[in-house]
């Protein structure tokens, strides 16, 4: 109950496999990946920078700016 099927073409699954050997979550990697509009290379990047560390169970936090530095505070 709940779970979404994410359907990737073999290059698209061959690139986040890729990124899982680099030792990322295989759900991270994919979000990242697709967040990252299918470029491995950003990806990567937003992977490395921790960008998707405090993905959580609710899926709300993407991994954008925190509260603390928003310049609308």
């Amino acid at each position: 109950a709940g779970a979404q099927v994410l359907r990737l073409s073999e290059e698209e699954m061959a690139a986040v496999n890729r990124l899982t050997e680099m030792g990322f979550d295989r759900a991270a990697a994919a979000q990242a990946y697709l967040a990252c509009d299918k470029n491995e290379a950003l990806a990567a990047n937003l992977l490395m920078d921790g960008g998707f560390a405090d993905f959580g169970d609710d899926g709300a936090d993407m991994g954008g700016g925190g509260g603390d530095d928003d310049m609308y505070d």
